[in-house]
């Protein structure tokens, strides 16, 4: 074969190679450009949210705190707290958990004398924008039912909070809790159905866990209302295993009936 056929082949199979290679080259590029930019997105949307959840979990850090020493709650330490969940909001706004734990500082200060109810008005729209963005949180109901009654006495209000977060979570121990300590609160001004419902939660407390039912016990101590559920809790003891009955005449009704 001549050389210079032969060099032509070679000219001709290199160029085809070279032209072959350039879609698949730039498919390559088009892809890493794809990549690249939707990692940018990633990053742009994630990293908000990864601080937000630090700035968090330092808010709830001081919750944590104060609610086994709350001594150690004081101007100092609030504003720290504040100042995180306000931060991680900023960062992601729309997270129910974050607008609770806010609301949750600002009971605290407001339990502590660092603030009054009227200072902290602005929880009744953070419980009710974090209902809206997860209507079937019962614990949201009970945090927002513990606000108006506890904090505002606004006792018919609260009650109607607690029944939607029976209706979500009726083994809910929150739910359980506020209902009753909101109850206990109260007890002189409520009406006969209202007590009723109380009683009704007072033997889903004393039935549901050890915990639960402590929590029970400890509220009828500090309302001086264990005479009250002694009656209650005798009147359904084919309710309750021998166990329960003989630990409820122990804890419920020795020395609060003769």
């Amino acid at each position: 074969m001549p050389a210079n056929i032969s060099r032509s082949q070679s000219l001709r199979s290199k160029s085809s190679d070279q032209t072959s290679l350039k879609p698949a080259s730039l498919k390559t590029k088009g892809l890493a450009l794809v990549l690249l930019l939707c990692s940018c997105w990633l990053i742009t949307y994630i990293a908000p949210l990864g601080l937000a959840s630090a700035y968090y979990f330092k808010a709830d850090y001081y919750l944590s705190l104060w609610q086994r020493k709350a001594q150690t709650l004081d101007q100092d330490s609030w504003q720290q707290a504040a100042s995180a969940i306000e931060r991680a909001i900023e960062l992601h706004p729309k997270h129910p958990h974050y607008l609770l734990t806010l609301a949750k500082i600002n009971e605290w200060a407001w339990y502590k004398g660092l603030k009054t109810a009227d200072q902290i008005l602005v929880n009744d729209q953070l419980y009710k924008l974090a209902i809206s963005l997860r209507p079937n949180w019962p614990n949201a109901y009970a945090d927002y039912a513990y606000y108006l009654g506890i904090v505002n006495f606004r006792v018919s209000e609260a009650l109607v909070e607690l029944d939607k977060g029976r209706n979500y979570g009726p083994y809910s121990p929150e739910v359980l809790q506020r209902a009753l300590l909101i109850s206990a609160t109260h007890w002189s001004v409520l009406n006969g159905n209202q007590k009723a419902q109380s009683f009704q939660v007072l033997k889903q407390m004393v039935q549901n866990s050890q915990t639960t039912y402590r929590h029970a016990l400890q509220m009828g101590r500090d309302y001086k209302l264990l005479r009250s559920f002694c009656v209650y809790l005798r009147l359904k003891k084919s309710e309750f295993v021998q166990a329960t009955q003989e630990q409820i005449e122990k804890d419920f009704c020795t020395n609060s009936i003769k």
